[in-house]
């Protein structure tokens, strides 16, 4: 039997098994590299639902962007709206404040109209008396024409009080205008 050195063996023995180990993973990568199967579609598919969420998000922010300025608007408006609306409720309130106003004053110059009216026929009624009171026919003809008229003018005048509002300026204008013109006939027959 040959003795070996006890160097040489064990490197033989290393390098035996390091080329077996080498032989081993080419011929795991030859095979791997066959097989050619990859996994990119696992990927792939998680990618489009990658794409497409993101897509819908972009799409939502803008729908949920759209939304926002609309609705900011519609408050806007809504706030115009209410302030219209006060301004309005408040106009409202003067105006009926005015009102109230406006009819006393119309109370009030009704009754100055009605005293004015009254003191008026009294001094027509006297200046009547007065002519009444002459003895000559024409005078006397002339008073009983101006009491019939005055009487007229009297019922007119009783009307007064119930007639409605917009009735009430041509009223007026119509009394003024019929005492206007008995006074005038009164004073042509006192010359």
């Amino acid at each position: 039997m040959m003795l070996r050195e006890p160097g040489v063996s064990l490197v033989r023995d290393r390098r035996a098994h390091l080329r077996t180990i080498l032989i081993s993973f080419v011929a795991l990568v030859v095979a791997a590299s066959c097989d050619r199967k990859t996994n990119s579609a696992d990927t792939d598919q998680a990618s489009q639902d990658l794409r497409k969420a993101q897509a819908a998000v972009s799409e939502k922010r803008k729908v949920v962007t759209v939304n926002e300025v609309e609705i900011e608007g519609k408050k806007r408006e809504l706030i115009k709206g209410q302030q219209d609306l006060a301004d309005k409720t408040r106009s409202l309130e003067d105006n009926r404040q005015q009102l109230g106003s406006a009819g006393s004053t119309l109370v009030e110059a009704r009754a100055a109209y009605g005293a004015a009216v009254t003191q008026r026929l009294a001094k027509l009624d006297a200046a009547l008396a007065g002519l009444a009171t002459r003895t000559d026919a024409t005078s006397k003809d002339a008073a009983a024409g101006l009491r019939a008229r005055r009487d007229l003018l009297a019922d007119k005048l009783a009307t007064m009080s119930v007639a409605a509002d917009p009735s009430w300026t041509p009223l007026t204008k119509d009394v003024d205008t019929t005492f206007d013109a008995i006074e005038h006939d009164l004073r042509a027959t006192k010359r």
